[in-house]
C-alpha cells in the first residue's frame, strides 16, 4: 500500500507541489470563514491561556466590591439580611464614606414581613388578644416597615444608585409573576434606556427580553437607573464576554455595568447604533465601546478572584471599614460568600463571583482596555490565513529536511508571540487557531509529500547505486540527489574494461563448482578495488569487469582514480597469484583498458528493467583498448586522452600509435607504471630508450629502430606473457622491412581486429 502510495506521488509530483499547498490554502481559508464549533472551542481555550500567561494586571482602585462575603455571613447571620441592615450599609457607602454610585448585582423581588404586622397576626391567630398590646402594634407598624427604611434610602441617593434586575430571554422559562408584571417593569426600566439608531431588522441581533425578574416597584421606580446582570457563558461555561444591552418593543436597555459607570461619568449618556448586520457603535460619554454584533464586549480580565478591591460589607455595617476606599468610588453590591454567590468561571478561576466579572467590565470600559477583533483584523485574518499557509507552504518545498523543521516549527511560535503581544500591548484578540493551522495545513502536508518524493529517490538510487558503488558514495549520492540527472546526460568520464587473459582455456581446468568459487574471489577482489577508488560500476559479462569513473557523482580526478584502480588490480593480482598457485590452479593475468572523454552515462532500458549505465565512442574505445593491450602483450593501456589528465601524478609509458577499428583517429597507447615519486629510473631509462627506437621506425629507419628494439630486448627480456612488447616491434620492423610502406606512409599503425 505504502509502495503504491509512493509511487502515485512521484508520478504525480509536478501536480502535487504547489497545487497541493493551494488546495491546503484554500481549505484554510474556508476553516476561517466557516469557524466551526470545534475550532472555535480550540480558539476559545487559547484566548484563556493567553490571559494565564499574561497574568494579572492592574486595575483601577477606585473600582471596589462591596461583598456580601463568608465573613458577612458569619457575623450578620445567613442572606437574606433584614433590609433596615441594608439601608445602613447603603447610607453609609453613599453618605458618610462618599462614594459616587452604587450598582445592585442582587434583587430585593419580595416583600419583606413586618414583624410588628406579624405579632399582631399571631394574637388574633391564638385569640388571645391583650387589647393593650394589640393596639400598640397596630399604631407602631410603620415602626417594623424595613422596606419603607429601604426605599427612603433609595429615594436619598436615587441619582447614586443603579438598581439590578435580570431578564429571561424566552417566555417559556420565565414565570408567571415575571410576565404578569413586565409591562410595569418595561416603564421603569424604559427611564434610563440607551439612546438609540436602531434600523429596521437591526434590533434582531441584541438579546431579546422576554420578561423581567426585577425589584419591587418601591425601589426600583425611586431610583433613576437600573440595569440587569444578565451573562452569557460560552458553551464551556466560560464567561468571556458581557452583554451591554438587550432589547424589547424598541427600546434598548443597558447593563448594570453602563448604568453604574453612567452614574459614575455624572451620568454620560449612553448610545446604540445597530443595523441589520448588528450592533456597531456603543457609546458612554466619551467612550466609544468596541462590541460584537449582538452588542457584547470582550472582557479583558485582570486576574483571579479577589483581584478587585473587596470590602466586607459586615465590616461597613459595624461601622469598621476604611472610608477612604469608598471615596469618589464606583461601587457595585454583591455576594461572594460560598453557596450563595452567582458562579461565572473565567481563565483564571473556575469560581469566580459574578460581581467581579461586572467590575472587570467597567474597568474595561472605563480606561478602553476591552478586548477587540475589530472588522480589519478579521479581514486580515482571513488574508494572513491563506497567504501565509501559501507562502509557507512554498518556503518548505525543495528544502531540506532541517529547514523544513524549522519553518514547521518556528512560525506557529512566531505566530503565537505576535498573538500575544497583540493582546498584551492592543487588547487585540487575534484567532490564532486558523493561522497556525493554516501554516500546518501546508507545510506538514507538502513536508511529508516531500519526505515520501525524497524516500522513493533515496530507495531507487539505493537500489539502483548498491551494487554499483560503495556505500559511502550511495549514500553521499542519496543525500545529494540533484546531482544525479536520470535519463542519460553527457559527461567527461574515464571508462574501464577489464578481461582475464585466454578465460576459455582457463576455465576448461575448473569443475563449474570450482569456476564459480574462482571468479566470486576474483571479482569481489577487483571490485573492492573499483569502489573502493570511487569508481561505479556498470555490469559484469562473465570474467570482464565494466566500470566507469565521475558518475553519478561528480569526480574531478576520475581519470587518476581509474588508473590508480588498474594498477591496485595488477598488483593485487600478482599477490593472489602466489595463493592460488598454491591451490593448483593456472596462472591468471589480465588486460585491462582505459579511455577519457564525452560519454553519455544514466539510466537506460525498458521501463521496467533499467541500468545505470554509459555508451558513446569513448566508451567503445576503452573496450577496443582492452583487446589491443593483448596484441601489445602489456597488461594495462590508456589512451592519450586519459595520459592528458594524469600525467601530472602518474608516470606512463608509451607503447604505439594506432588506429583502432572503426576509428580514423589516431590514437596513442600508453601503460602507466606508477605514481611519478615511486618511479624507478630504471623503467624511465627503459622508456626513454623505447621511445627513440620508435621514432626511428617512424623516420623509416627500419634497420636502425630493429637494432634498437634488438637490444631492448636483450637488456630486458620478457618476464611474463604480459611482458612482450620488444618482440611485437621487433616482428612489426621486420616486417615492414621485408614489406616496405608506401610513400605516403604516416607511421600510424592500422590494427586490423578489435
Amino acid at each position: 500500500m505504502l509502495k503504491t502510495i509512493t509511487a502515485f506521488i512521484e508520478r504525480h509530483e509536478k501536480w502535487l507541489g504547489m497545487p497541493l499547498v493551494f488546495i491546503m490554502a484554500a481549505a484554510a481559508l474556508l476553516l476561517a470563514l466557516m469557524q466551526p464549533a470545534f475550532l472555535e472551542s480550540i480558539e476559545r481555550k487559547t484566548l484563556d491561556e493567553r490571559f494565564v500567561i499574561r497574568g494579572t494586571i492592574p486595575h483601577d482602585p477606585h473600582i471596589v466590591i462591596l461583598a456580601i462575603d463568608n465573613k458577612s455571613v458569619t457575623e450578620v447571620g445567613r442572606w437574606p439580611w433584614s433590609r433596615d441592615k441594608i439601608a445602613t450599609i447603603v447610607d453609609r457607602v453613599l453618605g458618610q464614606y462618599g462614594a459616587k454610585a452604587l450598582g445592585f448585582d442582587i434583587i430585593f423581588s419580595e416583600k419583606q414581613r413586618n414583624p410588628l404586622t406579624e405579632s399582631l397576626r399571631m394574637m388574633r391567630q391564638s385569640r388571645q388578644i391583650d387589647p393593650y398590646a394589640a393596639n400598640w402594634l397596630y399604631q407602631h407598624q410603620p415602626i417594623g416597615d424595613v422596606d419603607a427604611q429601604l426605599e427612603a434610602v433609595f429615594t436619598k441617593y436615587h441619582d447614586k444608585i443603579a438598581a439590578g434586575y435580570f431578564f429571561y430571554g424566552s417566555s417559556d422559562a420565565a414565570t408567571q409573576a415575571a410576565k404578569a408584571k413586565l409591562d410595569d417593569e418595561m416603564w421603569i426600566a424604559s427611564a434610563s434606556a440607551y439612546s438609540s439608531k436602531v434600523a429596521k431588522g437591526g434590533e434582531r441581533m441584541i438579546p431579546y427580553v422576554a420578561a423581567i425578574e426585577g425589584n419591587l416597584q418601591r425601589f426600583s421606580s425611586v431610583v433613576d437607573a437600573e440595569g440587569f446582570f444578565n451573562f452569557f457563558p460560552d458553551q464551556d461555561g466560560m464567561v468571556r464576554k458581557v452583554p451591554l444591552m438587550a432589547q424589547r418593543d424598541g427600546l434598548v436597555l443597558p447593563n448594570l455595568g453602563m448604568q453604574t459607570l453612567s452614574i459614575y461619568l455624572d451620568h454620560a449618556p449612553m448610545t446604540v447604533e445597530a443595523d441589520i448586520t448588528g450592533v456597531n457603535k456603543v457609546t458612554i460619554g466619551d467612550h466609544t465601546i468596541p462590541t460584537d454584533a449582538n452588542g457584547a464586549m470582550l472582557l479583558n480580565h485582570y486576574g483571579p478572584g479577589m483581584t478587585f478591591t473587596h470590602v466586607s460589607a459586615a465590616d461597613v455595617l459595624n461601622g469598621k471599614a476604611d472610608p477612604a476606599i469608598f471615596r469618589n468610588a464606583l461601587v457595585l453590591f454583591g455576594a461572594t460568600a460560598i453557596g450563595i454567590f452567582d458562579m461565572r468561571p473565567t481563565p483564571f478561576d473556575e469560581k469566580f463571583p459574578g460581581v467581579e466579572n461586572h467590575a472587570a467590565g467597567v474597568n474595561n470600559i472605563l480606561h478602553d482596555e476591552a478586548l477587540q477583533r475589530p472588522a480589519w483584523l478579521e479581514v486580515n485574518e482571513l488574508a494572513a490565513t491563506f497567504l501565509l499557509s501559501l507562502l509557507l507552504g512554498w518556503a518548505v518545498r525543495r528544502r531540506s529536511a532541517l529547514s523544513q523543521g524549522v519553518i514547521v516549527i518556528t512560525a506557529p511560535l512566531l505566530l503565537a508571540y505576535g498573538s500575544f503581544y497583540a493582546f498584551t500591548e492592543y487588547h487585540l484578540w487575534v484567532k490564532i487557531t486558523y493561522l497556525i493551522l493554516g501554516v500546518l495545513m501546508t507545510t506538514i502536508p507538502t513536508t511529508l509529500f516531500e519526505y515520501v518524493v525524497e524516500a522513493g529517490r533515496r530507495s531507487f538510487i539505493t537500489e539502483a547505486f548498491s551494487r554499483y558503488l560503495s556505500p559511502e558514495l550511495v549514500e553521499d549520492l542519496a543525500n545529494n540527489p540533484d546531482m544525479l540527472k536520470l535519463g542519460g546526460e553527457e559527461r567527461v568520464l574515464t571508462a574501464f574494461f577489464s578481461d582475464i587473459a585466454s578465460f576459455s582455456t582457463f576455465s576448461e581446468k575448473m569443475t563449474p563448482t570450482q569456476l564459480v568459487a574462482f571468479l566470486n574471489e576474483y571479482l569481489s577482489a577487483m571490485s573492492n578495488i573499483i569502489l573502493a577508488r570511487g569508481g561505479t560500476i556498470d555490469k559484469y559479462e562473465g570474467d570482464a569487469v565494466i566500470a566507469f569513473f565521475g558518475a553519478p557523482l561528480p569526480m574531478e580526478d576520475h581519470a587518476y582514480q581509474c588508473t590508480m584502480a588498474a594498477l591496485e588490480q595488477q598488483w593485487a593480482l600478482g599477490e593472489m597469484r602466489a595463493k592460488w598457485r598454491e591451490e593448483g590452479l593456472p596462472e591468471v593475468n589480465i588486460r585491462i583498458g582505459l579511455n577519457s572523454g564525452p560519454m553519455v552515462v544514466g539510466n537506460m532500458g525498458a521501463e521496467s528493467r533499467m541500468n545505470y549505465t554509459m555508451m558513446g565512442d569513448h566508451v567503445n574505445l576503452a573496450a577496443r583498448l582492452e583487446g589491443v593491450g593483448k596484441q601489445y602483450k602489456v597488461p594495462i593501456l590508456v589512451s592519450g586522452d586519459t595520459r592528458d589528465m594524469i600525467r601530472d601524478k602518474i608516470y606512463c609509458r608509451f607503447i604505439d600509435r594506432v588506429r583502432v577499428v572503426g576509428r580514423s583517429t589516431p590514437v596513442d597507447l600508453m601503460q602507466p607504471i606508477n605514481e611519478h615519486d615511486k618511479m624507478d629510473p630504471i623503467d624511465i631509462e627503459r622508456d626513454e630508450a623505447y621511445q627513440k627506437a620508435w621514432k626511428l621506425m617512424q623516420n623509416r629507419d627500419f634497420k636502425a629502430a630493429l637494432a634498437a628494439f634488438e637490444a631492448l630486448d636483450r637488456r630486458w627480456p620478457p618476464q611474463g606473457p604480459q611482458d612482450g612488447l620488444y618482440q611485437v616491434m621487433i616482428a612489426r620492423v621486420r616486417d615492414l622491412i621485408a614489406n616496405p610502406p608506401p610513400d605516403d606512409w604516416d607511421g600510424v599503425h592500422n590494427l586490423t581486429s578489435k
